[in-house]
């Protein structure tokens, strides 16, 4: 990508107006979704808009979303969602985490437990428990 902030970008044409979903690293490193809309104006003109979704909002605004989207009718609703499977089949799936479980697993991470029964033991699927891991930078800080 041109700007080493970006992570990956994803347009949507629809009509006068253009939506883009950018993952974006801040200065610090923090992830953050980026949602703009591009439209385009009669004088030819573009008018701009967005909001941006910090890293540790992120299963807040997705859990909203699930929330609204029933109340649109062309959504398929015979079909499950991966995040609804994966809500299904791991209990705590994109809740947020708490400091309690942070500890529990750096403790847990300390002592050897691999993603796979971190993941039954949080009731989390693996790629969340290896996500948390970095995030918490597990791996640089304890060298396991």
């Amino acid at each position: 990508m041109s700007n080493e902030k970006d992570i990956e970008s994803v347009k949507v044409s629809a009509g006068k107006r253009t939506y883009f979903l950018d993952v974006k690293l801040t200065r610090e490193g923090a992830k953050y979704l980026k949602i703009s809309e591009s439209k385009r104006l009669e004088d030819g003109n573009y008018e701009r808009h967005g909001v941006m979704f910090f890293e540790e909002d992120i299963n807040e605004i997705v859990e909203a979303l699930l929330t609204v989207l029933k109340h649109f009718p062309s959504i398929k609703k015979d079909d499950k969602s991966k995040m609804e499977q994966t809500k299904e089949k791991f209990e705590n799936a994109y809740k947020p985490w708490v400091e309690e479980e942070d500890l529990k697993l750096t403790k847990l991470f300390c002592e050897g437990k691999k993603p796979k029964e971190l993941s039954e033991i949080f009731k989390r699927n693996i790629g969340a428990i290896n996500s948390r891991i970095e995030k918490l930078d597990l791996k640089q800080k304890y060298g396991v």
